[in-house]
């Protein structure tokens, strides 16, 4: 038994007319006869009783009736309840963020979501890239925002959303303040203070500066760029971090670093294999296009940092 032979029988019992029932179907009268005839063989039973040129339900036509209705409605409830998660109607959605999450275009993004799709619970941690692996691999984590490092496992897979530069960042107090630009050999011996060693962009620093045998000189570390920066601007010491989080900090300085430019990638993190929802995809989306809209850059021109991302399903 097919969809097709319910919706026939009922069209049929609506007009009790097989001409009508076949015109408003747009299927001619022989093909729709002989469904009708396929249907009360898989029953058993007749559906109809043919007086002359007129019709009638059978008795049996008249109980089946109602439970094929209730079928159709069912059948139709499901869709709907499908269509209605894939239409971001409800559900919910689990993120991992890198930490410097508040002076990112993250919060705003989340924001603009939550108003076009309300019933959609967002659920957001700051976490270390190790943490969002982990979150990826075991299910919690629908999908991640991280400054990149290649992935650890092979089924975590990455797109790129931004590229920007690292520069010193320095207070008036500061014997650097009002240079444009340092290199990295300027930076010898100078205290930092920089964030922890688990975070991508301490990991990069410590590579660059490993690769020109300069060695760091660290005078304090802190678990937030909030902390960093404040740090800064009540002290004598520089950080390297990403030039707009001094956007909101008022009293610091970006000096530009050259050979070499410090540079960092932001990416979307996905599990290879896990399905990706309706309500994941589109805030992946307008992820992607806030960081292309502020690089000046089409949002469909996006380098793949890892393989090739899953299909979407």
């Amino acid at each position: 038994m097919e969809l097709r032979h319910l919706h026939y029988f009922l069209k049929i019992a609506e007009t009790a007319s097989f001409t009508q029932a076949a015109a408003l179907l747009r299927v001619t009268q022989p093909t729709l006869s002989h469904q009708i005839k396929q249907l009360e063989n898989e029953i058993g039973a007749p559906l109809f009783d043919r007086i002359g040129r007129s019709i009638r339900l059978t008795e049996h036509g008249r109980a089946f009736r109602e439970h094929a209705e209730r079928a159709l409605k069912e059948i139709e409830t499901g869709v709907t309840a499908v269509s209605e998660l894939e239409g971001l109607m409800h559900g919910s959605l689990a993120i991992g963020v890198f930490r410097s999450f508040s002076s990112s275009r993250l919060p705003s993004v989340f924001g603009k979501f939550h108003h076009a799709y309300p019933r959609i619970r967002i659920m957001v941690g700051q976490m270390s890239l190790v943490e969002m692996e982990t979150g990826l691999l075991d299910g919690a984590l629908n999908l991640a925002v991280t400054t990149h490092v290649p992935p650890a496992s092979d089924k975590i897979v990455s797109e790129e959303i931004f590229t920007e530069p690292l520069v010193l960042a320095v207070s008036s107090r500061h014997p650097l303040y009002g240079r444009a630009r340092v290199r990295v050999d300027d930076l010898r011996d100078l205290p930092l203070v920089l964030r922890a060693t688990d975070t991508p962009s301490r990991q990069m620093i410590e590579r660059c500066f490993a690769a020109r045998h300069i060695p760091l000189r660290i005078a304090m570390e802190m678990n937030s760029v909030e902390a960093t920066l404040a740090m800064v601007r009540h002290s004598t010491l520089a950080t390297i971090c990403a030039e707009r989080a001094l956007e909101v900090e008022a009293g610091l300085r970006a000096v530009r670093i050259a050979d070499p430019a410090l540079e960092r990638t932001g990416a979307i993190l996905w599990h290879r294999d896990r399905y990706r929802s309706a309500a994941a995809r589109i805030l992946a989306q307008m992820i992607q296009d806030a960081y292309a809209r502020r690089a000046g850059r089409p949002a469909d021109r996006r380098r793949r940092l890892s393989s090739p991302l899953a299909p979407r399903a």
